[in-house]
C-alpha cells in the first residue's frame, strides 16, 4: 500500500514527457486521471475490509460525525489561511503559469473545454481516499507504539504537503500550509481511531475547494451565463 502513491506520482508526473501526451494535452488529462483512478482502485481492493468495518462504526453516529466534519473543514481552512498569513509573502508566491492553468489554456474547444475542466478537478475528489489510507491509516495507524506514532504524525504531515508541490508550480514553501493541515488530519484520525473520521473531513475540504466551484462554472457556462 505504501508504494501506491509514489508510483502514482512518478507515472503521473512523467506522462507529460511522452511525445503523445505533450502534443495532446486533452489526452494527458485523461491519462493523469486514469493513473489516479487506478491508484484509488488498488488501495480500495487492498483495504476494502478495513474501510467497510470502520464505516459501520462511523455510521452509528453519522449525522453527528458529518456535522463535526463540517466544523473541522472550517477549522482546516482557517488553519491554512493562518499559516499562509504567517509566512513571508515572497516565499509562497506562486507563478502565474501553473501546470494546471497551462493545460486548461490550450486549444480545447466548446464542450471539450468543459470536460477538461471537470477532469482537472476530478483528482481532488478521489484523492482523499488514497491519501488518507496511506498517510493516516498506514503511516500513523499502523505504528507499533506511541513513540513511533508521534514521529510518524510529523513525517506523514511533511510528506502530505510535499505531494502537493505540483499544485503550487513546484514552490515547496507554499506546501507548508498543507503540511500543517496534514498534521491536523493526522490528529483527527488519532482522535477518531477510524479512517472515516479524517477521510470525510479531507473529502469535504477538497470538494468545497475544487469540485463544487468547478461544477458551478460548468453549469453557468452551459446556461450561457459564463464563458
Amino acid at each position: 500500500g505504501l508504494i501506491v502513491l509514489p508510483l502514482e506520482l512518478l507515472i503521473g508526473n512523467n506522462l507529460i514527457g511522452l511525445p503523445f501526451f505533450k502534443e495532446n494535452p486533452f489526452y494527458f488529462l485523461i491519462g493523469g486521471i486514469s493513473v489516479n483512478i487506478l491508484a484509488f482502485v488498488v488501495l480500495l481492493m487492498l483495504y476494502k475490509s478495513t474501510l467497510k468495518k470502520q464505516w459501520q462504526q462511523y455510521r452509528q453516529h453519522l449525522w453527528r460525525n458529518l456535522l463535526l466534519a463540517l466544523v473541522l473543514v472550517v477549522v482546516s481552512h482557517l488553519l491554512i489561511q493562518f499559516i499562509r498569513g504567517a509566512l513571508p509573502e515572497n516565499l509562497i508566491k506562486i507563478p502565474a503559469d501553473t501546470a494546471d492553468s497551462g493545460v486548461l489554456q490550450t486549444d480545447f474547444k466548446e464542450n471539450r473545454q468543459l470536460v477538461a475542466l471537470f477532469l482537472a478537478a476530478l483528482p481532488s475528489f478521489i484523492a482523499p481516499f488514497s491519501e488518507e489510507l496511506v498517510f493516516r491509516y498506514l503511516l500513523v495507524g499502523k505504528a507499533p507504539n506511541h513513540f513511533i506514532r508521534g514521529i510518524m504524525l510529523f513525517i506523514q504531515a511533511i510528506l502530505f504537503g510535499l505531494i502537493h508541490y505540483a499544485n503550487f508550480n513546484g514552490n515547496l514553501y507554499a506546501t507548508i500550509p498543507y503540511m500543517t493541515v496534514g498534521f491536523f488530519f493526522g490528529l483527527i484520525y488519532l482522535v477518531y481511531r477510524n479512517i472515516w473520521g479524517s477521510l470525510m473531513v479531507h473529502w469535504i475540504f477538497n470538494t468545497v475547494n475544487q469540485m463544487i466551484p468547478t461544477l458551478f462554472i460548468i453549469v453557468l457556462t452551459l446556461l450561457g451565463i459564463a464563458n
